[in-house]
């Protein structure tokens, strides 16, 4: 088993608790978020089309310490891993239906520009 694939021990392990069920149809709300490389997008602008929004606390940097307990949190585990997951699949998305792929991450702007090339994510 791939090991960013397991938890760590004593960790829940994740379920749908049915929480985002009622979701699907809203109106997506009036946001407007700055981008890796410059300017914004307005959620609620980006028009008809699926767009994929996945969201990350922390990506991980080489020869950089991760924040003291980061992996005893539950869902902080793999966030580069995902984003890479993103990547290798972003044909797939687009194929599927999305019309864009968007990453949101607590991260500053500076962090994510230097993560979108470092990892060559084909979206910001």
């Amino acid at each position: 088993m791939d090991p960013l694939a397991e938890l760590p021990a004593g960790q829940p392990v994740p379920a749908d608790d049915g929480a985002a069920h009622h979701l699907p149809g809203l109106a997506t709300p009036r946001i407007e978020l700055p981008r890796s490389e410059g300017g914004s997008v307005r959620l609620a602008a980006l028009g008809e089309g699926r767009t994929v929004l996945y969201l990350y606390p922390l990506s991980g940097r080489p020869e950089t310490d991760l924040p003291q307990g980061w992996e005893e949190i539950p869902g902080t585990r793999g966030c580069t891993a995902e984003a890479c997951d993103f990547h290798d699949h972003h044909r797939e998305l687009l194929d599927a239906g999305a019309h864009r792929v968007f990453g949101l991450s607590s991260q500053d702007r500076a962090y994510q520009r230097e993560l979108v090339g470092r990892l060559r994510l084909p979206f910001g």
